[in-house]
């Protein structure tokens, strides 16, 4: 099964899945691989996701063979929804760095349209995001010391999944250390704020991967099915694959 990981620099969201077998493909624009887009005469950077199209897919995945999306995970940049920079939103608006960010969201949704995965979820710390670039409301909202690292951050996740992670709560001995620690207007401050939370990567996978959730896996796939005739079918013997 595949997994497409957005905006996953450090990899971290994505790893447990990686671990348990899943094949996965990370995307981010730092990354220094590039491709030469025949159409435009470009080179272009391939983790650039502002380069999505079918055509993208087809010439350098060859649309991933036919096989499924199982899950895409998207952690949207933060910096022009998040709360704690409010006070440089007007600068941001008026410049169009905010209306480059929301079409980051919308290419991200556009590709979770056309790959429909299973499972898919937007990351980010509370803000504007929602208001501005209409997704419906969030599903989950955390703080990494509910799955065993020690500080607060909360964020909010929106789509399509299980919302019911395993916790392991630990004290936030270490208080709101990003911007304690990680403070900055500097690229490495602020990929180290925007780090997936180990514990909260591995609660995540634990309450997605298909091989522990057969009928959310299956019932996903054929949403408009009623799910209790999939319970049914895997107790029977059912499985994903068949």
């Amino acid at each position: 099964k595949i997994v497409l990981s957005l905006f996953d620099l450090s990899g971290e969201w994505s790893k447990p899945w990686e671990e348990a077998g899943y094949t996965v493909f990370r995307f981010d624009i730092q990354d220094a691989d590039t491709y030469y887009d025949s159409e435009t005469e470009e080179e272009k950077v391939v983790g650039d996701i502002n380069n999505f199209s079918v055509q993208f897919f087809n010439d350098l995945f060859g649309d991933f063979d036919g096989n499924d999306i199982y899950a895409i995970l998207a952690a949207c940049p933060c910096t022009d929804f998040a709360s704690s920079g409010a006070r440089h939103f007007a600068v941001k608006d008026a410049n169009g760095q905010t209306v480059e960010s929301v079409e980051l969201v919308h290419q991200t949704l556009r590709t979770i349209e056309y790959f429909k995965p299973q499972v898919w979820a937007i990351e980010n710390p509370v803000g504007r995001i929602e208001k501005l670039t209409g997704l419906t409301p969030w599903r989950l909202s955390f703080n990494p010391n509910q799955f065993g690292d020690p500080y607060t951050k909360r964020t909010l996740l929106w789509g399509r999944f299980n919302a019911d992670l395993p916790i392991a709560p630990v004290e936030p001995t270490e208080g709101s250390k990003m911007h304690r620690l990680y403070g900055g207007k500097s690229q490495a401050t602020k990929n180290a704020r925007s780090v997936t939370p180990e514990g909260f990567a591995y609660a995540f996978f634990q309450a997605n991967n298909a091989v522990d959730h057969p009928v959310m896996a299956i019932a996903n796939k054929y949403d408009r099915l009623d799910r209790e005739l999939f319970q049914r079918a895997v107790d029977a013997g059912l499985t994903f694959n068949e």
